[in-house]
């Protein structure tokens, strides 16, 4: 547990990257960006420019994009960078020695300046969460922080720029007792900083959220882009449904991801027949990742319920109980869910023919064996 001086819910589109800029533009010592896409369209250039000039300001950057998410960054954008004094890298490269490497990614999006203020979240560098005008931008969250928590932040940046990833636990909680002891830990607001990198035995998102789901009393809303999840959150979902836990989903009704949509879709009837209530926004792609349990708990990230972000991908997220982001997540949720369509079981059944069953059964056992295929991949590693 660390101590921020501030937390807050920021929405994606110009909230995001007025917010983001802001950031860069008063940076004075150090930057990282670690993200997943990172594009050369006119958002990707935007902050290109803005890193550019803070280099300029002797400001050491350092950017880290994920080498199958950001495959669609050109040359001439990274030379760019490079030559302005950027230190640029691309994670996992997809050809190493003449070899094809699928398995680990680098799917979190932290931006970090000079350890005292930071966003992380879900949202990526591309056009699609900013865009302007009539047009709704993918719906995607992060949160700002600022205060000691950045120290730490800091710390997980450093390792993944320079491929440390330690695997003992008592390492990291030494490191949180320093930062923690050195910053009086006894005010400000309670943050966590959870990881998930199953290579490196890191798996505190997976662990605090199924924790959340068991010690859940009164309601679950969860608002996910990619929702297919494993056989223990299903049980810990029907045992909190069962015990008069209202649980929500908030899921894609418009989706970027045919193949995972209809995967969903095929758990519908399952969570219908126990009482989960299912609501599809549909006024754009929604691509967040945000959790609220009992109104007194979130998390909000990169984490997909899904087998990918439990084994597959870097996740990092922020989870506190800090009522200033509970109440800010809670209201947000119930926005998306008032202006989203319920799904209800007769309405469910009535669109389910035949061939379309059969198409989200398909589409259901393909991703298992992708996910089992990329399980197996990233066990050679």
């Amino acid at each position: 547990m660390f101590k921020a001086e501030e937390l807050k819910l920021v929405f994606s589109g110009e909230d995001y990257f007025t917010r983001a800029l802001e950031i860069i533009n008063r940076s004075t010592r150090k930057i990282h960006l670690q993200t997943y896409i990172f594009t050369s369209d006119s958002t990707g250039e935007l902050v290109i420019a803005a890193l550019k000039n803070a280099a300029s300001r002797g400001v050491a950057i350092y950017v880290l994009a994920d080498a199958f998410g950001s495959a669609g960054l050109g040359r001439h954008s990274i030379s760019q960078m490079e030559d302005a004094g950027i230190k640029f890298r691309m994670f996992s490269p997809l050809f190493v020695h003449h070899r094809l490497r699928f398995g680990r990614r680098l799917h979190h999006k932290i931006l970090l300046a000079d350890e005292t203020e930071a966003l992380i979240g879900g949202i990526n560098i591309e056009d699609k969460y900013r865009v302007e005008g009539v047009k709704t931008p993918w719906l995607d969250y992060a949160v700002y922080l600022t205060g000691p928590v950045c120290q730490y932040i800091s710390h997980v940046c450093e390792n993944i720029w320079q491929g440390k990833f330690y695997k003992a636990r008592k390492k990291r909680r030494r490191l949180k007792r320093l930062i923690n002891d050195s910053n009086h830990p006894h005010s400000g607001l309670d943050v966590r900083i959870l990881q998930n990198d199953w290579l490196y035995k890191k798996d505190g998102i997976s662990r605090n959220y199924r924790h959340a789901l068991k010690s859940a009393h009164s309601s679950i809303v969860i608002l996910c882009s990619y929702f297919l999840p494993g056989r223990r959150i299903r049980n810990l979902l029907l045992k909190a449904a069962a015990g008069n836990v209202r649980v929500s989903l908030i899921l894609q009704g418009a989706s970027d991801v045919t193949l995972v949509k209809k995967a969903t879709t095929w758990l519908y009837a399952w969570m219908l027949r126990n009482n989960f209530e299912i609501y599809e926004w549909d006024k754009s792609v929604l691509h967040g990742k945000m959790t609220c349990v009992d109104n007194s708990w979130i998390t909000i990230g990169s984490y997909n319920v899904n087998h990918l972000s439990d084994y597959g991908s870097i996740e990092t997220n922020v989870a506190s109980h800090a009522s200033v982001l509970c109440d800010a997540v809670r209201e947000e949720l119930l926005r998306v869910k008032d202006s989203s369509k319920r799904v209800t079981y007769s309405e469910y059944h009535n669109k389910m023919n035949v061939f379309e069953q059969f198409s989200c059964w398909l589409s259901f056992h393909v991703i298992r064996l992708l996910f089992k295929l990329q399980y197996a991949l990233l066990s050679r590693e």
